[in-house]
């Protein structure tokens, strides 16, 4: 049988983008429409890691810097820049609280948060008008670009420029309900092997970051996620941003196929004290193996985490938060990874090198960071130890102390 390949996706998120460098707010700099210093250094960067072509590039929002249009329309030319200096793959945005002019009554288009988006030329986020108009009508639409994967792309900052809700995400009940009627109806592709939800708000709290109450995140994620879950439709990749940090994790499920979900850190921003040292600028390369995705029955591959620094530039992540390297959708546990090293320590140890150590490279290909983290904790305390780098690169395995 025929390899189905893999779905190469390459994710920015929350450019904020400066039409000047008066304010020191984000990198990314596009005076008069030509490319500065940084995002000719994004768009270069990206396309000497990528020997093979991208298919899809996406945006989950904040293309925009505190709702002003000069900014949007700044930030839209760069995300068309950057798609035409890749190979034209497919491009998937959606706006963000600070794409709309939420807070902001002073300006001509001040009496709707979402004029200016609506109005922007080349037409945003679609070029189809009839998809565009459904998605300014019903903060929502779904695109079927083939047969491999459908997108669903929702706007949660649709609400804000109403009372305080510039201060969160919102997905009304109806709204999901109306989502699901779609997707259960004969126009959603069935035979797409997963997909992928675009948003910028997060659908679940993430008071992990500032070890405070999140009053951030979209009002009825959970919902939409629970509705998601039974439709039944295949594996769920949910890509948002707005916090501004990376994580890549699984959601809440009641089948016991959770979405896979990335939270992307900002490609661009000045990070806020809190965060500046537990994440960076980044930017991904998610790869989704099609043919283990199929067989699994659940989103699986790899992801490639890039960032940004002062003194490098453009680089393979070394976060702790989140490394270059890592992995989602593997069909085992970090105790059956543990005991199963272990038990191939004992059968060929006292130390394992070379070729010999492809095997276990290949048994934690697919495990998130975290799971990665737990399988060598409990491999320390089976008393083995696994010698390896930030990208997962294994040279040793053997005994701690032999």
């Amino acid at each position: 049988m025929k390899k189905k390949g893999k779905i190469k996706i390459l994710v920015v998120s929350d450019l904020h983008t400066q039409v000047d460098n008066t304010i020191d707010d984000s990198r990314l700099i596009i005076e008069n429409l030509r490319l500065g210093e940084y995002a000719e250094s994004l768009i270069n960067y990206v396309s000497s890691i990528n020997d093979d072509p991208i298919d899809l590039i996406v945006c989950s929002g904040d293309i925009a810097n505190k709702g002003c249009e000069k900014s949007f329309e700044a930030g839209w030319f760069f995300l068309r820049e950057l798609q035409e200096k890749t190979n034209n793959p497919h491009l998937i945005c959606v706006p963000g609280n600070h794409d709309h002019q939420s807070r902001n009554d002073k300006t001509k288009c001040g009496f709707s948060p979402k004029h200016s988006l609506q109005f922007v030329s080349p037409a945003f986020p679609f070029r189809a008008h009839e998809m565009n108009t459904h998605f300014w009508a019903w903060n929502w639409a779904i695109c079927n670009k083939n047969d491999k994967f459908n997108v669903l792309c929702i706007n949660t900052s649709a609400y804000h420029g109403y009372g305080d809700e510039y201060k969160h995400g919102r997905l009304p009940i109806e709204t999901t309900n109306q989502i699901i009627e779609h997707i259960q109806s004969d126009e959603f592709s069935k035979s797409a092997l997963f997909n992928i939800l675009v948003c910028h708000h997060h659908p679940e709290k993430m008071e992990y970051i500032d070890e405070d109450y999140d009053n951030e995140s979209m009002e009825g994620g959970s919902y939409l996620l629970k509705m998601l879950d039974e439709a039944d439709v295949g594996p769920w990749l949910v890509i948002h941003g707005h916090k501004h940090f990376a994580t890549l994790r699984y959601g809440s499920s009641y089948s016991g196929t959770p979405p896979t979900i990335l939270s992307a850190a900002s490609v661009s921003a000045i990070l806020y004290d809190k965060i500046d040292n537990l994440t960076s600028n980044q930017m991904y390369i998610l790869e989704v193996d099609l043919d283990e995705t199929e067989n699994r029955g659940k989103l699986v591959g790899n992801f490639y985490c890039h960032e940004w620094t002062c003194l490098s530039g453009w680089q393979p992540s070394e976060s702790d938060n989140l490394p270059h390297f890592g992995g989602f959708g593997s069909s085992i546990t970090p105790k059956e990874a543990a005991d199963m090293i272990t038990d191939y320590v004992h059968k060929n140890g006292p130390f394992v090198e070379g070729d010999e150590v492809l095997y276990v490279s290949d048994l934690l290909r697919y495990f998130t960071p975290q799971e990665y983290k737990s399988t060598i904790n409990k491999l320390d305390c089976a008393g083995i130890s696994l010698v390896h780098d930030k990208n997962r690169n294994i040279s040793q395995i053997g005994y701690k102390n032999v």
